[in-house]
């Protein structure tokens, strides 16, 4: 359990502390009908079917947020608008939400949003704003902080990648990378949900990249702030799976390209 001392919402002292995994709403916000709120980007990923999952930090509360639709998780259409994506790694949105909607463990940061107003783009960070909002968030050991169970977005820097793989599961592309956390704890074969790695990685295998595998590890190994954003999944065969679901890095290995870009190489309909 974690002390709640401030409103998940506003950022409002608490009038008293309360034990809890979950965030807390101070009394006012507890009475408010809409939230809008700002959001850092921090994850694009894929989902099964046409739905994807964004989440990203509030920079009021500096906690993690995942919008979700009443129904369950986000169309793709949300994030992108016509043939231009919405939602790109760093970009600073404005969304408004219905309510906060929290699982008593690991998804504690679920609100629903509200379908009838559509994002808004504020701003893009630059490298500068991006590292100041990664060191305040990221973490260096992966295992001690997933078992404190109050959360399920991680930042967590990383000494390297040691591996790349590529399988085919069902008709699905799949990649899965293996990497050290900076506390020295080996992750090995965790499954890679980052809509812009899997897109990248298809275009290079499209244009005969033999060894694109050794790109990607090269690219975040050489860089000098890297690190990697893993998601829990929702209950599934009574464990809570891990995933890689961005890739991060400053200055950008991707160069400011965008999954939609590749999806556009590839002749994905969009």
């Amino acid at each position: 359990m974690a002390l709640q001392t401030h409103c998940v919402a506003c950022n409002a002292p608490l009038t008293s502390i309360i034990i809890s995994n979950m965030g807390v709403l101070c009394a006012s916000c507890s009475n408010q009908g809409l939230f809008r709120k700002r959001i850092i980007v921090t994850g694009i990923t894929r989902m099964s079917g046409d739905h994807i999952c964004v989440s990203g930090i509030d920079p009021d509360t500096w906690r993690f947020i995942r919008p979700v639709f009443k129904e369950g998780r986000l169309s793709k259409d949300f994030a992108i608008f016509g043939s231009s994506q919405t939602f790109r790694l760093f970009d600073e949105v404005e969304m408004e939400f219905n309510r906060y909607n929290p699982s008593p463990i690991y998804h504690t940061e679920d609100w629903i949003v509200n379908k009838n107003f559509a994002p808004r783009l504020i701003r893009h960070l630059d490298n500068e704003e991006m590292i100041r909002v990664i060191n305040r968030m990221a973490i260096e050991n992966l295992k001690e902080e997933f078992a404190k169970q109050d959360k399920s977005v991680f930042i967590v820097k990383v000494r390297n990648i040691f591996y790349v793989g590529q399988e085919d599961s069902y008709g699905k592309f799949k990649v899965r990378i293996s990497f050290i956390d900076w506390s020295g704890e080996i992750f090995s074969g965790m499954p890679v949900v980052d809509l812009l790695l899997l897109a990248k990685a298809q275009y290079m295998i499209k244009k005969n990249v033999i060894a694109w595998k050794d790109q990607i590890m090269n690219l975040f190994n050489n860089n000098p702030y890297r690190y990697l954003r893993i998601g829990t999944t929702r209950q599934f065969k009574g464990t809570y799976w891990q995933q890689i679901s961005a890739i991060i890095t400053v200055p950008d290995m991707f160069n400011g390209e965008a999954y939609i870009d590749y999806h556009k190489k590839n002749g994905v309909n969009i």
